[in-house]
């Protein structure tokens, strides 16, 4: 259970709206931004690494997908913004480009998925 939980913690961390909430722009440019919150998803990946071996395969490889596809909207948002954008700049087009679509990200997707598989594994015990 408690992979589940580090991986629950590292799915909501990595999620846009935590990572403008917990890292917020202060006097950072949108390029310097965007590597702040790349790092934290990247850094808050590897230490869960290990949780893997616990859950299922499937859910594992959403859970990377989730991670690559943050990664990659956010090098698509900074490319978006002009060379001098600052962060509060970025933190505007994560909120627009999440308002536009709340689908766009597959973070609560990925959530509910390892939420309902960690239910599963209680309803075992």
């Amino acid at each position: 259970m408690q992979a589940y939980e580090r991986l629950v913690t590292f799915i909501e961390r990595a999620g846009f709206t935590a990572l403008v909430d917990r890292l917020p722009a202060g006097t950072l440019s949108a390029n310097q931004l965007s590597v702040v919150f790349k790092e934290a998803i990247q850094s808050e990946f590897e230490y869960n690494l290990s949780q893997q071996i616990y859950i299922d395969e499937g859910s594992w490889q959403a859970i990377c997908d989730m991670k690559d596809q943050q990664l990659f909207i956010l090098t698509q948002l900074s490319l978006t913004l002009s060379a001098n954008a600052s962060g509060t700049d970025l933190t505007k087009a994560i909120q627009d480009f999440l308002a536009a679509d709340p689908n766009a990200s597959i973070q609560p997707l990925v959530l509910d998925l390892i939420r309902n598989e960690a239910k599963k594994v209680l309803s075992r015990l």
